[in-house]
């Protein structure tokens, strides 16, 4: 590809992610490629190929009957997600303990800083992406392409309900907390890998998946999701075991 069309896609696969993160394109709404071509002033070409990649991180669902849609927001896929999450960072946090140098480590430290910047400044967006970022550097350390992959990909996909659940369209007083010991959370991360301690790094990772199941169920038990999400029999899925007990969440679609 050249450069100068590669530019133009990544421009446009920035603007359409930004719109679908921040829930400016709903979950399950239809996507129109001639639309969306006048809006950012860019050929259908650069468009299309945005749509593509945003299909293979799992933002995008294309559909021969329905066309382009941005995918829903599911309580299973949700639950699977998480629970992928639980395995994943288990095997990435031990290797990264074992095998993660100087440069990673400083690579870490400033996106800790950044994520703990954007909480500061209040940009939730900026919250999701840099908390990917910081994610994304722990598995490029643990020294496995095909464990990376999967990280990208799953925190891709998370972005959205992170900016959902984390301060996109909750008040801020509510999350006091919750990211007080997410900037905690990050700082015993670095400390067990610059200690090459897997034992210590695979506890906080597995702590870390748990303060953000946490929130979820918080947000999605406290009140009716304002944003479609669609329902499978919710009564009968459990985030994990914990979950059965609380109130009935009904889907808005």
């Amino acid at each position: 590809m050249a450069r100068k069309s590669r530019v133009r896609m990544e421009q446009a696969y920035d603007e359409i992610k930004r719109r679908i993160v921040t829930l400016e394109l709903l979950p399950g709404q239809r996507l129109d490629d001639v639309e969306l071509s006048n809006e950012l002033a860019l050929s259908r070409t650069p468009i299309r190929e945005a749509i593509f990649l945003l299909g293979s991180e799992g933002l995008i669902d294309v559909k021969s009957n329905a066309g382009i849609i941005v995918r829903p927001l599911d309580l299973l896929d949700i639950a699977q997600l998480i629970e992928m999450q639980f395995v994943i960072v288990k095997a990435v946090s031990r290797l990264a303990a074992e095998r993660i140098d100087p440069n990673q480590l400083r690579q870490l430290r400033s996106a800790a800083d950044e994520v703990e910047a954007a909480i500061k400044n209040r940009d939730a967006l900026a919250i999701t992406s840099s908390n990917a970022d910081f994610h994304k550097i722990e598995a490029t350390a643990a020294g496995n392409s095909r464990l990376l992959a999967v990280v990208r990909s799953i925190e891709d996909e998370r972005q959205r309900l992170a900016y959902l659940c984390f301060g996109g369209t909750r008040p801020w007083e509510d999350l006091g907390d919750h990211f007080r010991k997410v900037v905690r959370d990050h700082q015993w991360l670095i400390e067990a890998y610059d200690a090459h301690d897997p034992d210590r790094a695979e506890k906080t990772a597995v702590s870390h998946v748990l303060l953000y199941r946490d929130r979820i169920l918080q947000y999605l038990a406290a009140e009716e999701p304002r944003y479609t999400i669609t329902g499978r029999e919710l009564r009968a899925i459990a985030l994990t075991q914990d979950f059965a007990g609380a109130p009935e969440i009904r889907g808005a679609g």
